[in-house]
């Protein structure tokens, strides 16, 4: 009965993280066939593609579906229609933006044959536009999992579709690029399946149009200088240390990546909506259903960066060569970013659902001025693992102000709070403990391809 529960399709936390790791599984298995047919310059290519459509996407934002879901009347016509008009807009704006700069962007890079691509690549943008606002209706209705399972069939199909290409037709980037727009319209073409009623038309209510875009005005800022942090540390790190050091890093951050990224897709598809269903439906008992409704949740977004950060020694030494035994290090202290992400994210989204819209931005400035300033001054004074962790800690400064306003807002329950952190820090050192044990009976564990 217990396991019965525990693997239910309909649990949206359930379905978050199975997809989660399914899609992962996909990427890797894609990245080992596609690498043995395609050369490493088609990677190169897709990465500029994805880079420059990721700059466009950050600096337009304007909030996603967060007022959708917040919103009292975020289900009503009006509202649902203003909302993917203006996302239409948006979408179409960047498509041509994209589509003319094309030719300098590749003089940028210097590489002309990047216009041809680039082009094609912008319909990206319209074919997101044109999706139904079913998906965030389903995630304000608290069925995130339609999402969820649209992703993994939508990774599936471009999988597939990237594979076959690249073996029977053409062994070039072109394989790789049609099947992410293949993806893209297929959760499109899904999204129309859904919530018929929620199928858009074009409409500009003025009310709804105030109330999106009053949101916006922090979501843009926050957006384009969360593109800024995102990219700091590797701008700043060889000017201090050399590539060797940069390769060891970003290993380590790519798989501390993957934690945060299941941290934040939790965040996002089951907490936050769950935060604005209580609040709009009883503010009284808001607080307390936070902290008592969402256990499990917590348990999970706090067990994953505890385990991986207590293990962090024995992973790295298991996984790869010996050269990379630093990033065992390096990991730990990601770790410790992931651990204060998996505590302030879900105060983020309590208090995003009370309306404060503004925290997106202040937390950001907040872990700006902290991660410029520890960094330097931690390298100075201790070298690599200093800057690592001044980088580290940037989440700090943010979870303080978090819980600073939920006190002054009366939300904060600090027996709650404490239980997590007490949570957090067993498990940790109990991951460290037995790791260390399976180091010292076993100094010669190694997993060889």
């Amino acid at each position: 009965m217990r396991i019965a529960r525990l693997l239910n399709l309909e649990s949206d936390l359930f379905a978050t993280v199975s997809t989660f790791v399914g899609q992962a599984l996909l990427r890797l298995g894609s990245s080992l066939v596609l690498t043995r047919l395609l050369a490493p310059e088609a990677y190169g290519i897709i990465t500029i593609l994805v880079s420059v459509t990721y700059i466009v996407e950050m600096i337009s934002d304007l909030g996603g579906s967060v007022p959708v879901i917040r919103h009292r009347g975020g289900d009503e016509p009006r509202y649902l229609n203003t909302a993917w008009t203006l996302r239409m807009i948006r979408s179409s704006a960047n498509t041509i933006i994209l589509f003319l700069a094309a030719p300098l962007v590749a003089s940028i890079y210097g590489t002309p044959l990047l216009a041809a691509p680039l082009r094609i690549f912008s319909v990206t943008f319209l074919l997101g536009g044109l999706e139904s606002m079913a998906f965030p209706l389903a995630v304000r209705r608290k069925r995130s999992r339609i999402i969820v399972y649209s992703e993994l069939g939508a990774t599936f199909a471009s999988t597939l579709f990237a594979i076959t290409f690249c073996y029977f037709v053409s062994r070039t980037y072109w394989a790789m690029l049609y099947a992410i727009l293949l993806g893209r319209g297929v959760m499109t073409l899904m999204s129309y399946g859904f919530y018929p009623e929620a199928r858009p038309r074009f409409r500009l209510d003025r009310e709804a149009a105030r109330d999106i875009l009053s949101y916006a005005r922090f979501a843009m800022p926050s957006s384009m200088l969360t593109l800024v942090l995102n990219q700091f540390d590797r701008v700043i790190f060889l000017r201090f240390f050399d590539l060797k050091l940069m390769g060891i890093y970003g290993l380590a951050g790519n798989l501390a990546g993957q934690v945060e990224g299941l941290i934040s897709k939790i965040s996002q598809m089951v907490l936050y909506p769950r935060c604005a269903h209580n609040f709009r439906a009883d503010r009284d008992t808001f607080s307390i259903k936070y902290y008592v409704e969402n256990a499990r949740v917590f348990l999970i977004i706090l067990a994953v960066p505890a385990a991986v950060g207590g293990a962090a020694q024995l992973i790295i030494r298991t996984l790869y060569d010996p050269r990379y035994a630093l990033a065992g290090a390096v990991l730990q202290a990601f770790m410790l970013r992931a651990a204060l992400l998996a505590l302030a994210s879900p105060a983020e989204d309590m208090l995003i659902a009370t309306g404060e819209s503004h925290i997106i931005l202040v937390g950001n400035v907040l872990r700006a001025i902290w991660m410029f300033a520890a960094s330097v001054t931690g390298y100075a004074l201790f070298g690599l693992m200093g800057f690592v962790y001044g980088m580290a800690l940037s989440g700090l400064p943010p979870l303080i102000y978090y819980l600073w306003l939920q006190r002054r807002k009366g939300l904060l329950v600090v027996r709650y709070e404490l239980y997590k952190v007490g949570f957090l820090c067993g498990l940790s050192a109990g991951a460290y403990a037995t790791s260390s044990l399976l180091m010292a009976l076993m100094p010669a564990l190694r997993i060889r391809f």
